[in-house]
């Protein structure tokens, strides 16, 4: 079975991720994918002819200037997954027939939005309340205003749970997460 991991931005859902892994899933998650791509030189070359060196620091990019260009302009943010999202679906699809006959779960938060869901037996959306979320994302550095405009640009989560097999809300802390994560874990191992 292949179970995706989808929810919006600061919701937790790299948690969700550790936590089914620590279950017993082989787990994937295209955040690090992404991250590693970033490293790759022909990855850093298209980059830079689509965004300049602006977005580079040294020979590395630098990916709080990369997002401020990404975040500020639809135009570009879609020049970027042009670039990053074959990529990201070709090691998702590696991943899964290395780990054929295994339960799998894949983290990927943009899942909707690229149309992708039907690669998948199962949904699970991570949520969390609001203020949770922007407290969790001022503590990784981000202003009010850079996460207004992260969140402007991912599906209400509201439309994710609707079309979503599972909900896990991640608002109230480590212990109340793991059980929603075990009882859903255990249900599907049941099916």
């Amino acid at each position: 079975m292949v179970i995706a991991i989808t929810g919006g931005l600061g919701t937790g859902k790299t948690t969700v991720l550790k936590i089914f892994a620590s279950l017993g899933a082989a787990t994937i998650s295209a955040d690090d994918i992404v991250h590693n791509l970033l490293t790759r030189e022909d990855i850093k070359i298209q980059i830079g002819e689509v965004f300049g060196r602006g977005v580079f620091s040294g020979d590395v990019i630098d990916r709080k200037a990369l997002a401020s260009e990404v975040f500020s302009s639809e135009k570009k943010r879609k020049e970027l997954e042009a670039i990053l999202h074959p990529h990201v679906f070709d090691e998702i699809e590696a991943f899964i027939k290395a780990h054929k006959g295994r339960n799998i779960v894949v983290e990927i938060p943009l899942l909707f939005e690229t149309g992708s869901q039907n690669r998948y037996d199962r949904v699970i959306t991570v949520t969390a309340d609001r203020d949770v979320v922007i407290k969790r994302l001022r503590e990784k550095g981000m202003d009010l205003e850079e996460v207004r405009q992260r969140l402007s640009h991912q599906m209400p989560i509201e439309e994710k749970i609707k079309r979503s097999d599972f909900v896990i809300d991640n608002s109230d802390g480590m212990e109340k997460t793991r059980r929603q994560v075990e009882r859903i874990w255990k249900e599907l191992l049941e099916r």
